[in-house]
């Protein structure tokens, strides 16, 4: 129902969701194999966290335009750069979450378990991106009407 109230908010939150699950698709296998390279990194104290940082940064460089070109159909222009540093926020948080479920289970059961339970992680991500997304935009569009 929350789709049918708002559909071009739907659709940015599908497109969004779909964007994380693909991608975190196409790079579980490569993602795996850079963190088995970088092993004794991620088996230091905040090697995970230093790497899913930058993991995550490399994701957002990757979708930033098409995230701006989505958000705009949706949100106002003086209420952009809210809504574009909140999704930013929720894409990075899902893709970093992503990149820890890989290397933490790269650590303890290897690659090809890695690579398995990136794709579980992903589309649990994209889930939540949804509805995440959803909520911003239903936000951010109440806040409109306000004014």
């Amino acid at each position: 129902l929350v789709d049918l109230a708002d559909p071009i908010a739907s659709v940015i939150a599908v497109e969004l969701s779909r964007c994380v699950v693909r991608r975190a698709l196409s790079w579980a296998e490569p993602m795996v194999t850079d963190l088995a390279e970088q092993e004794t990194v991620l088996r230091q104290a905040g090697g995970i966290d230093l790497v899913k940082r930058i993991f995550a940064q490399r994701f957002y460089r990757r979708v930033d335009a098409e995230v701006f070109h989505l958000l705009r159909r949706c949100v106002p222009l003086a209420h952009a750069e809210v809504a574009l540093s909140a999704v930013e926020e929720v894409l990075r948080r899902h893709f970093s979450d992503i990149v820890g479920t890989a290397a933490s289970h790269l650590l303890s059961h290897g690659r090809d378990t890695a690579i398995q339970m990136t794709a579980v992680a992903a589309t649990m991500a994209g889930r939540e991106v949804h509805s995440e997304v959803l909520e911003i935009i239903g936000r951010i569009r109440l806040t409109e009407e306000t004014q």
